[in-house]
């Protein structure tokens, strides 16, 4: 549960199958945000960046990641697999410096490749690795940029929804001299819902703060996700040894049942 302090007093909703009504016009009156179906809410604010994490600090990629947790979540069938983004809409945008607001919809180019499932237990249902803390890196021209993901909280897994809160801190680092550039957070808020078979529908919000902790910028985004592979078991992954992992979890978790043959 968000403490009062830090729940977003800025909210909208979205009715039936991802319809979004953000009945929004361009102004300076900061009363928008975000609220995906269920009462949702972006935080207003959100703690200061760490000073060993802050522009003109040195960069040390190996202090990043504690050791992950062995949690692992049961997705429904239709969301097992590898998709691929090709395309989202932007379709509102909010800037916090100026209380600037829009719904205006913009669709850009987003390729993006991502997988739900690793393992499958005795029953055949199948199950997601949540390795949170975790850190990515992406190699751009200008820099090289590192998404510490220190929260992956799935709020709702059902028959018809999967939608999961994820608290990220964005680092940005001169390659040649392993300072950092700058860095913010990021708190993103995301549901896939079902279409037909090999079909979803993403609506997923993100709200950035400065290294302060004080709000920047949200947006809105929707897409349309195709399934590219059908479900197939991952053993390895980042050099974790999925297979026994999950195997522990079950254990831990008195499941003893469902430990695959």
């Amino acid at each position: 549960m968000i403490s009062q302090l830090l729940q977003s007093k800025f909210t909208s909703h979205i009715y039936g199958f991802f319809s979004l009504a953000l009945a929004l016009a361009l102004t300076d009156a900061a009363a928008f945000a975000y609220t995906i179906e269920g009462g949702v809410e972006h935080v207003e604010r959100m703690p200061s960046v760490a000073p060993e994490l802050r522009a003109g600090a040195d960069f040390h990629e190996d202090k990043l990641t504690n050791g992950a947790s062995n949690r692992w979540l049961k997705v429904p069938n239709w969301l097992a697999g590898t998709w691929l983004v090709k395309t989202e809409t932007a379709v509102f945008q909010k800037d916090y410096k100026t209380g600037r607001s829009s719904n205006s919809q913009t669709t850009y180019k987003a390729r993006h490749e991502f997988t739900y499932g690793y393992q499958k237990d005795l029953q055949g249902d199948i199950w997601h690795y949540i390795g949170v803390p975790y850190t990515s890196k992406t190699s751009l021209s200008e820099y090289d940029e590192f998404h510490k993901v220190s929260l992956k909280d799935f709020q709702t897994v059902t028959g018809n929804e999967v939608r999961f809160r994820t608290l990220m801190t964005v680092i940005r680092v001169n390659r040649s001299s392993d300072t950092i550039i700058t860095s913010f957070q990021q708190e993103s808020i995301t549901s896939y819902r079902p279409v037909e078979d090999g079909v979803i529908e993403l609506t997923s919000s993100t709200k950035s703060f400065d290294a302060a902790g004080n709000p920047r910028h949200e947006t809105c985004n929707t897409a349309t996700i195709k399934r590219v592979k059908p479900y197939i078991a991952v053993n390895e992954k980042d050099g974790k040894d999925l297979a026994a992992l999950f195997k522990d979890f079950l254990v831990s978790r008195g499941l003893t049942n469902l430990l695959p043959q």
